[in-house]
């Protein structure tokens, strides 16, 4: 009797620090889960971008995020990305607990003339109760042209104002363009997608193209496909891209994703391809429109 008691006391004894653990002492992990979104969050501040430094001859473009939500979060995560000429060449991302603010910046050599585009999603956790989760999120992004030639000065823009800004700005566009539709049509042959079906926008410019891409949808709704949308991207895009052949490649060197929206409204495509060439297609189920 006396070692059942025992055994009996160990067992409360494991459950009470299991559930400490769990509750209290469990390390955050460095994640993206969409939770309901509390319109009192909100991020007072929030913004991308790119400029070019220069210095001795040589020059470089300049990326930076910042994030300031209005309140302390369990929880404060930014993941931006960047892409030259249509193709993935870095990844920001940090995460801290217990903070408001996120900031991150870097610094890439620029060899040749070419068109960057960055994006980025601020996401924050916010636990009011053991019981209740929110979260908050916002979208951001910048573009720039930047021209290096030995036929032209070193010079860069956001929107043209020469003649010859609009014809480099006409080059780069069809550079980047060149790659992203290549990218569409190895999916839709690979994956037996008939494009007519769907309406498409890059990632890029989901943050303009939100309205028209998810017609029919409340704002509330459009801000949730695009929380479970981002969640997504990050487990199976930003951490990695997973191969069906149980090979895990870098998203660098990757084109920029695509956005397929059914016109039915029943699914979310996300397609690209990886570094390798391979197509990549992702998969999200959409809710009924209302």
């Amino acid at each position: 009797m006396k070692i059942q008691i025992k055994h009996g006391l160990l067992a409360v004894l494991i459950i009470i620090t299991a559930v400490v653990y769990f509750l209290y002492l469990k390390p955050v992990r460095e994640t993206i889960i969409f939770f309901p979104l509390d319109p009192s969050l909100q991020f007072d501040i929030a913004s991308t971008a790119l400029e070019t430094k220069q210095g001795n001859g040589s020059y470089s473009i300049s990326w930076s995020e910042l994030s300031v939500l209005n309140t302390q979060a369990y929880l404060r995560q930014d993941i931006s990305l960047l892409y030259k000429n249509g193709k993935l060449v870095s990844v920001l991302k940090d995460w801290k607990q217990n903070s408001q603010s996120i900031t991150q910046a870097e610094r890439l050599p620029i060899e040749e003339s070419s068109m960057f585009q960055a994006v980025t999603f601020h996401y924050a956790e916010v636990h009011p109760s053991e019981s209740e989760i929110y979260s908050a999120q916002s979208l951001t992004g910048d573009q720039l042209y930047v021209i290096r030639s030995p036929y032209s000065t070193f010079q860069s823009f956001k929107h043209p104002t020469s003649a010859e800004q609009k014809e480099w700005k006409l080059v780069l566009d069809q550079t980047a363009n060149s790659v992203i539709t290549e990218s569409l049509n190895q999916a839709v042959s690979a994956f037996a997608i008939d494009r007519n079906r769907y309406s498409v926008a890059a990632l890029t410019d989901l943050k303009s193209k939100q309205g028209n891409l998810l017609t029919g949808y409340t704002e509330s709704k459009q801000n949730e496909i695009i929380g479970k949308l981002w969640e997504g991207l990050y487990r199976n895009y930003v951490l990695g891209i997973k191969h069906d052949n149980g090979n895990e490649l870098s998203p660098l060197g990757s084109s920029v994703p695509l956005l397929l929206v059914a016109q039915d409204k029943k699914e979310l495509l996300v397609v690209f391809s990886a570094s390798d060439g391979s197509p990549v297609m992702l998969r999200q189920k959409l809710p009924t429109p209302r």
